[in-house]
């Protein structure tokens, strides 16, 4: 098992919004979360990034505790997150964008597979980030995330507000 996540409780002020959530997600296997709004899907991702704290449970990666780690260390181990709203750097280009991803690597170089897969970030390298469209700041947002080499790649609400041509592609 890659993650395993026991018995998390999470809590907003007096709200207990993550009760007992356990899972696991195995290498080679996609695992997907549903549930309607509210329920805690997003809460459950920024805590496995470590951008919430857990209040109690575990969360392990590769079989070591990623308990009270920040989220760099979390990435350094390998997670990939992509958030809810992209939150790319509007004044930032897409290649600077791109670079941003690859911060824990030893070069920046983007390479040409990400391009092959998001051809329209290599077309419009040059542009802020913050001009693109929905569909195109969300590719931005997953090869950011890319960049980083991940062997988990977290995905929240990757298709919100794309039109449908998009996702297909």
């Amino acid at each position: 098992t890659m993650l395993n996540v026991r018995d998390l409780h999470q809590y907003y002020g007096g709200s207990h919004i993550l009760r007992d959530v356990s899972l696991e997600a195995r290498p080679g296997e996609v695992t997907a979360l549903l549930g309607r709004n509210g329920v805690g899907k997003t809460t459950l991702l920024r805590c496995l990034m470590g951008l919430v704290p857990a209040r109690t449970g575990s969360i392990e990666w590769s079989g070591k505790s990623l308990d009270g780690l920040p989220p760099h260390a979390r990435v350094a181990r390998g997670l990939g997150f992509v958030p809810q709203g992209r939150e790319i750097f509007p004044r930032l280009t897409v290649e600077e964008n791109l670079k941003v991803g690859a911060a824990r690597k030893k070069t920046d170089a983007i390479p040409a597979a990400l391009y092959e897969l998001f051809p329209v970030l290599k077309s419009m390298k040059g542009r802020r980030g913050g001009d693109l469209s929905g569909g195109q700041q969300q590719q931005l947002a997953i090869g950011r995330a890319l960049m980083g080499e991940p062997a988990l790649l977290i995905l929240d609400e990757p298709t919100e507000g794309i039109q449908p041509s998009i996702i297909k592609d």
